[in-house]
């Protein structure tokens, strides 16, 4: 079994190393030389590891071809879709997640082919009150999900092969192209939800309420996640495993009481197993059978099983059995934060159990209630946190790039408190919904139960910290002394511990690299600009993104590169002109990282220095200065973009020329007053307009390096083929974000090397190859 279940969780693993999917007949020969090494060895591993490996493979296949149905370009069409997600009536519904059930394609597209094994992300601005299970007609601009692609920040790409979602797509409402409502049929969850959502509507944490019984979270605003964030109890409101093995226990209860009732046969053994079996699967139905619960599920057949047959197993070998079952069940599980979270927070508990086991550091008395037995348990639930919060640093800063040092103590009450008393409460109302005036009562002691946890989050506010790359070699470093002085104690394994001390004062020793003298970042915000000036663990910021109704950019992807980097306070904002798609997050940034001085071509901007012609600062041996514009405007727009150029102080070395969104006649302006301007990096104008890049620019500037930043799908078509070619004919190498994701440049005294997003780190099979 121990073999078997390992080979099939490794092999769904290499999912995770693959660039391109290889042919099938790799994976038929692996199969093949695993069946002859089975007959004569008796070797599972490698028989179920090729299986597994194949069968991930022919998912990954599969997803690829329905990606590849989606048309390649946004296509105007008509489809039949599927609610798929339960929406709650209170909240806007924008975004939500549709299964398709067929489509009206126009002549000129007979290729497309959607059928209803394609699942869509639609945005519908102004939508109707939607519900889970309505069936739509809707006229949908449609593409492929291109994400923008950073070192930090929201990676929709991957997010959308988590989720097993094909392509996006935009209604969009013309003339006699309307939606129309074909069915109304709403499923049972939906109306549950909805009753709910009624019972619940005058209670100060309703949007509590519906996560901890549905899963479901878009009634939570912005400052509900930053205390759940900063508090470390973000997971409380994501039904866990803990929630589905208390539905699992309230079945069972209910199911000894059942036994007793029933003739005393072997068959009737099973019936707590059935009966627990059949809550938790309710309460994970009613969660919307997420990652978190599947495990939960697979967890409780496997305890439920092993409790009524008397077997034993040990605590990995169900956490290992529940891992292979769940990657058979869904692959691409493995790209979701929810199941690496779940399964590594369930073996650091595991592994904290055996450290305890061989090398117990106190030990609890057995069915005692003494003042020493819960002194004792109080000391363990304590150590669990410790480990829990140490262990699960390099997830943490990976999936969300920081920590909260806060958690241990908010979830040493909180974990207890919401899953044995506020848990049981919304388990009991969900139940006694037939009964509106008792299900109301359980309702409102389960909002009441809410008050001390909620208020109490409120008071560790401040509590997340974000972690740089340069933290790297720290976290694990306090992982590895963690786990040795828990499973390897000091006085038995001292010569290890000397020899790694020696080894690491030995690296300390080492002469360090030479380092770079300052690094570009043109950041990949689709359609707007955002460009950070690192070195030395300081930085400046050229502009800030775009802005939305709802949104920034600046919030999902500079903010998170920012503190990647280590960035906690910036020395310089430069905003290059008005336009939403530059400035659209400078009040953000200014509220986050709190600029030293800021500059804008705008007079209007209280606190900002003028941005124009002449104005110069030294920064760490750079020298900024200023090009344009020639003074200071009421609205800043693109003509009076601030253009910056940024040279070491020696004006040695190459140089970068920031260009904003300045169109023909400013190049030419700018030409003419200043005669000797030249740049090795420029800025491309305009993301790539035909008003901009002149010949009589790029013929003075003379780049070697061109870098656009826009959107592959963006409105206006940039940028465009013939500002492109203009700088080819002239041998300027080119790359565009949209197209390369991040763009980082390592600048030395003499050269700089570039690298892209894309070609380094984002490679993975489901990346848009075509790009």
């Amino acid at each position: 079994m121990l073999q078997i279940a390992l080979g099939i969780a490794i092999g769904f693993h290499t999912l995770l190393v693959l660039s391109v999917i290889p042919p099938y007949w790799w994976y038929m020969t692996g199969i093949i030389v695993s069946v002859v090494i089975y007959y004569y060895c008796r070797n599972h591993f490698l028989f179920w590891f090729s299986i597994s490996a194949f069968l991930a493979a022919l998912s990954a296949e599969q997803y690829l071809k329905k990606v590849d149905d989606v048309p390649l370009n946004r296509t105007n069409l008509t489809i039949n879709v599927r609610v798929s997600a339960v929406l709650n009536e209170n909240i806007p519904n924008t975004y939500f997640e549709a299964v398709v059930i067929d489509a009206h394609l126009p002549s000129n597209r007979a290729g497309i082919s959607l059928s209803s094994s394609h699942r869509l992300l639609i945005l519908w601005p102004d939508a109707p009150l939607l519900k889970q299970g309505q069936i739509w007609q809707l006229p949908v601009k449609l593409s492929r999900i291109v994400g923008r692609i950073n070192q930090a920040g929201f990676d929709a790409e991957r997010h959308a092969v988590s989720r097993n979602i094909h392509g996006r797509a935009v209604v969009r409402v013309s003339g006699s192209n309307i939606p129309i409502l074909i069915s109304n049929h709403i499923t049972w969850r939906q109306q549950l939800f909805d009753r709910v959502t009624q019972l619940t509507n005058n209670m100060p944490y309703q949007a509590y309420l519906l996560a901890l019984a549905f899963g479901e979270r878009s009634g939570l605003d912005k400052d509900d996640w930053v205390k759940l964030r900063d508090s470390g109890t973000a997971h409380l409101l994501a039904i866990s495993g803990l929630h589905i093995a208390l539905a699992m226990l309230l079945g069972w209860v209910i199911g000894v009481k059942l036994k007793l009732l029933l003739p005393q046969k072997t068959l009737f053994i099973w019936t707590p197993m059935i009966t627990g079996l059949t809550v938790a699967l309710i309460y994970a139905w009613l969660a919307g059978l997420t990652i978190p619960t599947i495990r939960a599920l697979f967890m409780c057949l496997i305890i439920g099983s092993l409790k009524t047959t008397g077997a034993y197993w040990r605590h990995w070998q169900v956490l290992l059995v529940t891992l292979s079952l769940s990657l058979l069940l869904a692959p691409f599980a493995i790209y979701s934060a929810s199941f690496w979270l779940s399964f590594y927070a369930v073996a650091v508990l595991v592994l904290f159990s055996v450290g305890q086991r061989y090398f117990p550091l106190a030990k609890i008395p057995h069915r005692t209630l003494s003042t020493t037995h819960l002194h004792a348990s109080f000391l363990q639930l304590v150590k669990i946190q410790c480990w829990l919060l140490v262990l699960m640093l390099p997830l943490q800063w990976l999936w969300f790039g920081g920590i909260s040092f806060a958690a241990p103590v908010a979830n040493l009450f909180a974990v207890p408190w919401v899953s044995f008393i506020t848990v049981p409460f919304v388990l009991l109302a969900v139940m006694t919904l037939w009964l509106p005036v008792l299900s109301s009562i359980l309702w409102q002691c389960a909002n009441w139960s809410l008050f001390p946890i909620v208020e109490g989050i409120a008071w560790l506010e401040g509590g997340w910290y974000g972690l740089s790359t340069s933290y790297q070699p720290l976290l694990w470093s306090v992982i590895v002394i963690v786990l040795g002085a828990t499973l390897l104690p000091i006085k038995r394994f001292k010569w290890l511990y000397l020899s790694l001390l020696f080894l690491s004062v030995m690296g300390i020793l080492k002469p360090s690299k030479k380092p770079l003298q300052w690094q570009i970042m043109v950041l990949d915000v689709g359609h707007g600009l955002a460009v950070i000036i690192h070195k030395a663990g300081r930085a400046i910021l050229y502009d800030t993104g775009n802005r939305w109704q709802e949104s920034v950019v600046a919030e999902s992807t500079i903010l998170p590169v920012l503190e990647n980097i280590g960035i906690k306070q910036l020395d310089y904002l430069v905003i290059s002109h008005d336009d939403s798609d530059h400035a659209g997050g400078k009040a953000l940034i200014s509220e986050k990282f709190s600029p030293q001085y800021s500059y804008s071509s705008n007079y209007n901007d209280a606190g900002y220095l003028p941005c124009i012609k002449g104005q110069t600062w030294n920064w760490q041996g750079l020298r900024f200065t200023v090009q344009w514009p020639m003074q200071q405007v009421s609205r800043a727009r693109n003509p009076h973009s601030c253009v910056v150029r940024v040279q070491a102080e020696n004006q040695q070395g190459p140089s970068l020329l920031l260009t904003g969104d300045i169109d023909a006649i400013a190049e030419l302006m700018l030409v003419k007053y200043t005669p000797r301007l030249t740049a090795d990096i420029v800025l491309v104008p305009h993301h790539g307009s035909k008003t901009s890049s002149t010949n009589t620019f790029l013929d003075h500037v003379k780049p070697s390096l061109a870098l656009v930043s826009t959107g592959i799908f963006n409105s206006w078509n940039l940028p465009s083929k013939t500002v492109k070619e203009r700088y080819q004919q002239r041998n300027i190498q080119w790359l565009s974000t949209g197209r390369v994701g991040q763009i980082t440049i390592n600048v030395d005294d003499e050269s700089y090397q570039v690298r892209t997003q894309r070609s380094m780190t984002a490679t993975q099979w489901y990346r848009p190859k075509w790009l």
